[in-house]
């Protein structure tokens, strides 16, 4: 595993998630609840994974963040670090803060492409701008300011 690529917070806690309320109530999210309680907690990886392909496949963020993990660590799927990053970079682009720190830790450690500095710190920002406290302390660690524009 990268040195600090997170898991979504719906895999670590999805109670918490609710309650801190980053993520909006949705059905969605809902689901994606329900496949962690049901599926990812008793090892039945592929069942999971399966469940938060189709909720990615249609556009909501935090599965396509949770799809890109599952091909990081070989979760219910074959390891594929090219589809991680690919997931990880649709999930960052449409919001996801998890999945921006993770795609900025990519970049930086050229997990699933080319290693890429500007690319990590832009992305570290991002998610930065959203409060995640892993990358306010990277961002802090590398100088990057937070409330820098995309340019």
């Amino acid at each position: 595993m990268a040195a600090g690529v997170c898991a979504p917070a719906v895999i670590l806690d999805g109670l918490r998630v609710k309650a801190m309320g980053y993520y909006q109530p949705c059905r969605e999210l809902d689901e994606c609840s329900r496949l962690i309680e049901e599926y990812f907690k008793t090892g039945r990886y592929e069942e999971c994974f399966q469940g938060h392909l189709a909720l990615a496949e249609a556009g909501y963020p935090l599965a396509e963040c949770q799809v890109g993990y599952f091909y990081y660590e070989g979760l219910g799927v074959e390891k594929d670090l090219s589809k991680a990053f690919e997931w990880m970079k649709r999930a960052a682009e449409h919001g996801d803060w998890d999945a921006q720190y993770n795609l900025a830790e990519f970049y930086e450690e050229g997990v699933g492409a080319e290693a890429d500095p500007e690319l990590a710190k832009y992305w570290y920002q991002q998610a930065a701008k959203q409060s995640h406290a892993q990358a306010l302390k990277k961002c802090r660690e590398l100088g990057v300011p937070i409330d820098e524009q995309k340019g």
